[in-house]
């Protein structure tokens, strides 16, 4: 551990102990500050607005693409596949990386985390994404992920552990304190929990099938105590003895009943045997009555009818989007309960295919800094739920910015640089994704809002 992480880290844990005791001594004013009441007298209490000082951002990547089983006397052992190429930057505030262990792979690689140190009390404005290309005769396709925050909770909605998926959780704790982890697992045969302790400083690989064996749709939910952890999906397929795909994927924040997915692309028009895209889904505590629409990403018009289905409370349920032809689309989800949601996309059936799963993309407003990872024909979608237009202007760090209008209800693409960390700065809310398509490649990502800066807090006296 480098010094400058350790001073930075003794940083954000004392502006974090600050802010409570700020809290606590607010509470103890209003316990005992109890006023005397005087014959014709009246007084108002003084009251002073306080903003805490922001955290650090931490970034956690996903790292190594791992492989299973290369080893013919240990079919169990993980090994280095892919190392990925990161793009990171930083606007207006310095960018610190550093590596925490990955003590699961034989091989003993690092994974990599940015630390963003705010400026004049403003949330540090930094991103990272990572991006891999294998070809072997075991893993072959092409993955991209934005590296994210720690979060207390997340949902991974994708993977399966059935015949022929090697797809394994990748759980990151980049502070200094140890994380106790819960897999709550949503699947076919039920629910079941498991546990495992995270050190600090450590990237644990957990193969999914593990707690969900035999599972083809599952959805896990990913609780921690102590410290926040940094929760992905790393998917692979073999398809008979043909690689079929790889996929990096983030975990959801939390179930909503209105969910927007950017950038799902229909490569092939769906036949009667199989859909190039679906769908799948999750209402963890109720039954719910689910809408879908299809929305083109070149200018928001419908693709096909809605479809509306049932799903029962705790059950994973997958839907076919055969409506959709080939093309870029936004799938807009509506449910009388709160779900998860994810698209499933590949670029074939078969040998030579790649897939690629995208998750539901959060409002952003004001400025956000995110990172297009390298890769093939890089694309920014912008959607605006809206009843009037929003400008957005797009700027790539240290080059002259572009501005677009994003219509009321409607949806915007701009071809983008790969290998670019660009701002985002609107009025309005918007969302946005970055996708990617070559020959036998597909990914993309949704944009994560910059850490949001501190509200003020009223201190009466």
């Amino acid at each position: 551990m480098s010094g400058s992480k350790a001073v930075r880290v003794a940083g954000t844990g004392a502006r974090l102990i600050g802010g409570l005791a700020l809290s606590a001594a607010c509470v103890a004013g209003v316990v005992v500050a109890v006023p005397m009441t005087l014959p014709g007298v009246q007084s108002t209490p003084a009251q002073t607005s306080v903003t805490p000082y922001p955290g650090d951002t931490l970034l956690t990547c996903a790292g190594p693409f791992r492989a299973v089983g290369r080893d013919a006397t240990n079919a169990t052992q993980q090994s280095t596949a892919g190392v990925p190429v990161i793009v990171s930057g930083a606007d207006g505030t310095a960018l610190q990386e550093e590596t925490i262990a990955t003590p699961d792979l034989a091989d003993n690689p690092e994974t990599t985390w940015f630390l963003g140190v705010p400026e004049n009390r403003e949330p540090a404005q930094i991103a990272a994404a990572e991006s891999v290309d294998i070809r072997s005769d075991d893993l072959a396709g092409f993955a991209a992920a934005s590296c994210r925050e720690p979060s207390m909770e997340s949902w991974i909605v994708g993977g399966a552990a059935t015949t022929g998926a090697s797809d394994i959780l990748l759980v990151a704790n980049p502070s200094e304190v140890t994380a106790t982890v819960t897999f709550t697992v949503y699947g076919a045969q039920g629910t079941s929990k498991s546990q495992t302790v995270i050190p600090a400083r450590t990237q644990r690989s957990i193969p999914l099938a593990e707690g969900a064996a035999g599972e083809s749709s599952p959805v896990v939910q990913v609780t921690v105590s102590g410290a926040p952890v940094r929760a992905a999906l790393q998917s692979s397929l073999i398809r008979t003895l043909d690689p079929a795909g790889i996929d990096l994927q983030d975990g959801v924040v939390r179930p909503d009943t209105s969910l927007q997915l950017l950038g799902v692309r229909a490569v092939l028009a769906s036949t009667a045997d199989a859909a190039s895209t679906k769908l799948r889904l999750l209402a963890p505590t109720a039954d719910a009555d689910v809408t879908i629409r299809a929305r083109a990403a070149a200018d928001g018009a419908a693709a096909g009818d809605p479809i509306d289905v049932s799903i029962e409370a705790g059950l994973p349920s997958e839907v076919d989007l055969s409506m959709l032809q080939p093309g870029l689309y936004s799938i807009e989800i509506e449910a009388s309960a709160p779900v998860v949601a994810a698209a499933w996309q590949t670029t074939a059936i078969g040998k030579g295919a790649d897939f690629a799963w995208m998750t539901s993309a959060p409002e952003l407003r004001g400025t956000t800094t995110f990172a297009v990872a390298d890769g093939p024909q890089p694309q920014v979608q912008l959607t605006n739920a809206g009843d009037a237009a929003i400008e957005a202007v797009l700027t790539p760090l240290g080059a002259g910015e572009q501005r677009i209008e994003v219509p009321a209800h409607g949806s915007a693409m701009i071809d983008v640089a790969a290998g670019t960390v660009y701002t985002l700065e609107s009025e309005g809310a918007l969302r946005a994704a970055v996708s990617y398509l070559g020959t036998g490649q597909i990914a993309g990502y949704p944009v994560h809002p910059t850490s949001k800066a501190s509200q003020p807090i009223v201190v009466t006296q």
